[in-house]
């Protein structure tokens, strides 16, 4: 039974609020019911006591019994007032319940993903690094060689170094959003040097620039780095291979404009808003092939929040998706 719960959460939660609804009504019902037998009882003992004393006037048409009927009904119309106002407010409190019960059952689904996911990356450049330092230790080999196993080896260090540094500057941007530089920072020469690391990517995406020059931004240097890399690269992750990821900022009277294009394979309209929110990753963790910690998209969206900034999300055409980075000048 419980594991039968366990696996339905909530099934629990649904009878015991079915049960809560049923014994309000039902305690509605009664207490009506009550009030219209105490009327009747009294009405039955006055009609006696009135009939004894030789009264000819009908008791139903006599003050008392209007008086009675009155109270009657006042008593009929707070039960059925309280009691509508009482169970709208049951409703309303079991629907809010169950809303944040199923955002903890989400957040501890996406974290279980998180810690999923989190081991595979920090797992794999580990077990490469060792592979690489053991074949040099065990064996001769040619100079060139070695040089292919420390590179190798250095692109898996760098790899753990941004996950790392996603994951610190994900924790610093959640819980401070006054720790950030705002210096004038050249802007064009941070997209175009994203690019071009990007570039050598093992998938065979070309990188295509339009980056107008000189734009300078009153922003933070290391975190609008961060946003561009993390853009960037999600863009190339989700992209098919030999295909084109375009990189565009430009500037308006009032507004600085970064867009990342990609010809992958989209994002559901259902899933737009939630690719930003913090360990969400696009699909299940037991299908997806893609690597992530489902960190870069929540960092670009509290940065870009931070710098009173927006971001859009829109498909790309054919196919793809387009992310729209505006900041106000």
């Amino acid at each position: 039974m419980f594991k039968f719960f366990g696996r339905n959460p909530f099934v629990l939660f649904y009878i015991v609020s079915g049960y809560i609804l049923v014994f309000t009504l039902w305690w509605g019902y009664l207490l009506a019911s009550k009030n219209e037998q105490a009327f009747t009882e009294k009405v039955e003992l006055n009609h006696v006591a009135y009939e004894a004393q030789g009264n000819k006037m009908r008791y139903e048409d006599t003050d008392s019994y209007l008086k009675l009927y009155s109270k009657y009904e006042r008593q009929k119309v707070m039960i059925l007032g309280e009691g509508l106002f009482f169970l709208i407010l049951q409703v309303l409190g079991l629907l809010q319940v169950r809303s944040i019960f199923s955002k903890e059952i989400e957040l501890a689904a996406q974290q279980r993903n998180f810690l999923h996911s989190i081991t595979h990356e920090l797992k794999s450049p580990l077990s490469s690094v060792k592979l690489s330092l053991e074949t040099m230790l065990k064996r001769q080999l040619t100079p060139e060689q070695q040089g292919k196993l420390i590179n190798n080896a250095l692109s898996d260090v760098v790899r753990l170094e941004t996950l790392v540094d996603n994951i610190l500057f994900a924790a610093k941007i959640e819980r401070d959003t006054h720790g950030f530089a705002n210096e004038e920072v050249n802007l064009s020469d941070i997209v175009e040097l994203v690019a071009i690391k990007c570039q050598e990517n093992k998938k065979n995406i070309a990188i295509r620039s339009e980056i107008e020059e000189s734009i300078y931004y009153y922003t933070d240097q290391i975190g609008f780095t961060s946003v561009v890399m993390n853009l960037v690269e999600n863009a190339i992750k989700y992209s098919k291979p030999d295909t084109t990821v375009e990189v565009c900022l430009h500037q308006s009277d009032s507004h600085i404009l970064l867009e990342v294009k990609d010809q992958g394979h989209g994002i559901p309209d259902s899933e737009k808003k939630k690719v930003f929110e913090k360990f969400y990753r696009v699909g299940s963790e037991d299908t997806r092939k893609t690597k992530g910690t489902g960190l870069g998209l929540f960092i670009v969206k509290r940065f870009v929040e931070i710098y009173k900034g927006k971001i859009d999300l829109t498909d790309n055409n054919p196919a793809g998706a387009i992310f729209t980075l505006s900041f106000p000048k």
